[in-house]
């Protein structure tokens, strides 16, 4: 560690050999092997490792550059340091570099897609990261939809550059950086703003078609791959009205509605996606049972901070997009009732969802309760909208039952 200052200094005024033999000591100063540096390189607040490695990036193709992206990928991986680059001034140069990769580097842009992925994972830095649109010193901001060299405009230009078809497969290397693009894609598509422009795009239609195009049946997609980032792109990018339409021009609900039959997460997945986006009550398999259970169980391990053995871990689901898929699921019931009798609600067991909402509900005030000066900001207007949906999945179903 107390070379790094004599390396940062040969990568900014050497070039050749010597730069990338520099740039090769810093990458292995944060390698698996010595994860302990990783924090300290970043927040210490002695190195200026991030300016430096973000001006690497912007070289020509080669080794350096290389290594400069496995470094970041490494530097990227610690909580405390997504943080301290998200409110430090290395932000926009790190996004602009990796952009600039994947723009032009075909070799690397996989890297740079699971750099910008690690970083977020910090969803207090996701709404900064799309609205990255670059411009030169003194002239006037550009939004990023009009600004092909946004970081919105790169993914999508990445996504559309590879055609879907049928001899897609996850996995191949050719695919690698639309895979973990899309895995970057999933993270973002989880603020209301980013979806808002995600859905002006040809995103949504392109995740569409990773799903149905796939080769493989959903019980054989792994975690991380392809299919499973894309779906979980179209499950995010459901939660939210300013981004639906993209995803029903697309087909969404047609081309997930065969994979609500899994039993494992890609069906959970494709089950809260198909209630969020309206679908009709017969389109649910087991005359909507297999729905009802999936997502009020899911509902419930939230509140209990637990995942399910083998499907998913604690986490991975938030209460709000579960409370919000189940208040749909509830309206597709109520709605094909017809407000006569309650043939299609009575699969929701009043008593127990009414019980499972109040559950919610209380477990959001303790939630409220606990939470930190710093983070209630963020999460109060969630919390709310929780609570909304709650209420109304509890009216929609006492509203049927007091109709049979």
């Amino acid at each position: 560690m107390e070379d790094i200052p004599d390396l940062l200094e040969t990568i900014t005024t050497k070039k050749g050999k010597k730069s990338v033999a520099a740039v090769k000591r810093i990458y292995e100063l944060c390698d698996v092997g010595h994860k302990q540096n990783r924090v300290p390189m970043i927040c210490s607040g002695k190195y200026d490792v991030l300016v430096t490695l973000a001006r690497c990036l912007t070289q020509e193709s080669g080794n350096g550059r290389h290594l400069t992206c496995l470094a970041l990928n490494n530097l990227l991986i610690p909580m405390e340091n997504k943080r301290a680059i998200t409110l430090g001034p290395s932000l926009s140069a790190i996004i602009a570099g990796l952009c600039k990769v994947i723009a032009e580097d075909k070799q690397d842009s996989y890297l740079c897609c699971i750099c910008l992925m690690n970083l977020s994972f910090l969803e207090a830095s996701i709404t900064t990261m799309l609205q990255h649109s670059p411009v030169p010193d003194g002239s006037y901001p550009i939004p990023p939809l009009n600004n092909s060299k946004s970081l919105i405009r790169i993914l999508e230009k990445l996504l559309k550059k590879a055609s879907a078809g049928p001899k897609r497969r996850s996995g191949e290397y050719e695919y690698e950086d639309v895979r973990w693009a899309c895995g970057l894609i999933k993270n973002l598509a989880k603020s209301e703003e980013n979806a808002a422009l995600f859905g002006k795009t040809e995103i949504p239609n392109r995740a569409v078609e990773n799903v149905r195009y796939s080769t493989a049946p959903p019980s054989r997609w792994t975690s991380n791959s392809l299919e499973d980032f894309s779906l979980f792109i179209i499950l995010n990018l459901a939660q939210w009205p300013v981004s639906r339409q993209g995803l029903s021009k697309a087909g969404a609900v047609d081309a997930i509605k065969p994979i609500m039959k899994d039993g494992d997460l890609q069906g959970l997945k494709a089950i809260m996606a198909c209630a969020l986006l309206g679908a009709q009550w017969a389109d649910f398999p087991d005359d909507g049972s297999t729905a009802v259970k999936s997502i009020s169980e899911l509902m419930t391990n939230i509140t209990v901070k637990m995942g399910k053995d083998g499907i998913y871990a604690y986490g991975v689901f938030n209460l709000h997009i579960a409370t919000k898929a189940y208040r749909g699921l509830c309206y597709a019931a109520n709605t094909a009732d017809g407000g006569y009798g309650e043939t299609s609600t009575k699969v929701l067991d009043v008593q127990s969802a009414e019980t499972l909402c109040l559950q919610v509900e209380s477990d959001l005030v303790l939630a409220a309760d606990n939470d930190s000066d710093v983070n209630r900001g963020s999460n109060c207007e969630l919390m709310v909208k929780t609570v909304e949906y709650s209420t109304l999945t509890v009216n929609y179903i006492k509203e049927a039952a007091s109709k049979a």
